[in-house]
């Protein structure tokens, strides 16, 4: 088969790739993007009616990037002209003591990010349609929003083709393949070169990484999410309801309640519960036992719901150790950008790390803060060692 030469190709086409190929390609690069599947499948982590956008964090670079990416996504939006960002302002509520509450108000205060912190008796007063345990306090922060996930995908992929970028559908990569300076990628339809390769693969990043020496420690688990029924849905839409996170106490679980939105029900999860899954795995079977559990959560959550789920769904996220994303060159082969960019909370810094990924590629360096993100961390760099990867090269 003939070879077919570009300037970057980007294996894998959920939100990550995507914003990548339109980051890329707008920069005047000669973009291929691969996908396995369709763009928009609903077999990953990008898929659905929507994600939050937050400041929400008790670290820096996450609060930065966060600030960054709300610009892009707007920049997105001015582009396509697809409306695909929902401000609505959120809180993050737990007691005093749950898991990174203390860490958002010392950050929020360290930073100057403008907060309202509520107690207990604020929190009923503000937001009757939920009840909290008793003790529980709320950060509430104007920058939080919806994003209309599958649309912002879609509206990625369009921008980068406008800008000239060929997106391959049902096109999985076999094997990337470092030669000399480039690298080729090897397809069941034919073998593309490339001057750099950027993998963004989600939950399939690992068997692409693996022959290139790195045997990196991510766990895949397949996560579930309902939207239910309420009395009242005027009170339970955005302009009433805000985005929820709520911290519990020794755990990095989070209870998500997102409003009313581009979708019938009052959306509801409890993530990091999933069951570990391969990343092969073709099924996204519903667990009723997780699924009764979140109903309880629902009906003590939100009094004004019925019980009755309208639809249930799920996700995948994939897990590094310490829930940072790895955003880097490899080690040995500093031609391939790796993007694992996951852990169930990166949707929202898309474009931002679509630009980090595209710098990488091509200057070998970006402007964004990376240090959290390298290969080379404790959590990760044990894990990855010298490959025999000289018959790949020429």
């Amino acid at each position: 088969m003939a070879e077919r030469t570009t300037d970057v190709i980007i294996v894998g086409g959920g939100v990550m790739g995507c914003a990548a190929a339109w980051r890329l390609a707008r920069a005047g690069q000669r973009v291929r993007l691969l996908e396995q599947f369709t763009i928009g499948h609903d077999r990953g982590s990008s898929h659905g009616p929507s994600r939050m956008i937050r400041l929400a964090y008790d670290a820096p670079e996450y609060v930065h990037l966060g600030q960054v990416a709300f610009d892009l996504w707007d920049e997105l939006q001015e582009e396509s002209g697809e409306s695909l960002l929902f401000r609505t302002g959120g809180i993050n509520a737990g007691l005093p003591h749950a898991n990174e509450i203390a860490g958002i108000a010392r950050l929020y205060d360290t930073l100057g990010v403008p907060y309202e912190r509520l107690d207990s008796d604020e929190l009923r007063r503000r937001y009757p349609q939920l009840t909290f345990p008793e003790g529980t306090i709320g950060l509430y922060q104007a920058d939080y929003g919806i994003l209309a996930a599958t649309r912002c995908v879609l509206a990625c992929a369009a921008r980068a083709r406008a800008h000239g970028a060929a997106l391959h559908e049902d096109e999985p990569a076999l094997e990337v393949l470092p030669d000399g300076d480039g690298v080729a990628v090897r397809t069941p339809r034919e073998t593309y070169r490339a001057a750099r390769v950027i993998l963004t693969a989600g939950s399939w990043t690992h068997p692409l990484l693996a022959p290139l020496g790195l045997d990196l420690p991510l766990t895949i688990l397949q996560e579930q999410l309902a939207f239910f029924a309420v009395r009242d849905a005027a009170a339970h839409g955005p302009g009433r309801l805000p985005l929820v996170m709520h911290r519990f106490p020794g755990t990095t679980s989070i209870g998500s309640v997102f409003p009313i939105f581009d979708h019938e029900g009052v959306k509801v999860m409890i993530d990091r519960v999933g069951p570990a899954v391969a990343p092969a795995a073709p099924g996204r079977a519903i667990d009723p036992v997780l699924l009764e559990s979140l109903r309880d959560y629902a009906r003590n959550l939100l009094p004004g719901a019925t019980g009755e789920i309208l639809e249930t769904t799920s996700c995948r996220y994939t897990m590094t150790p310490d829930e940072d994303f790895i955003i880097d060159r490899h080690p040995e082969y500093p031609q391939i950008v790796i993007s694992s960019t996951c852990s169930g909370h990166a949707f929202k810094f898309a474009p931002v790390i679509g630009q980090m990924v595209a710098d990488l590629a091509l200057a070998g360096e970006t402007p964004y803060p990376t240090a959290r993100f390298r290969l080379d961390r404790p959590a990760l760099s044990e894990h990855w060692s010298p490959t025999a990867a000289a018959r790949h090269e020429t």
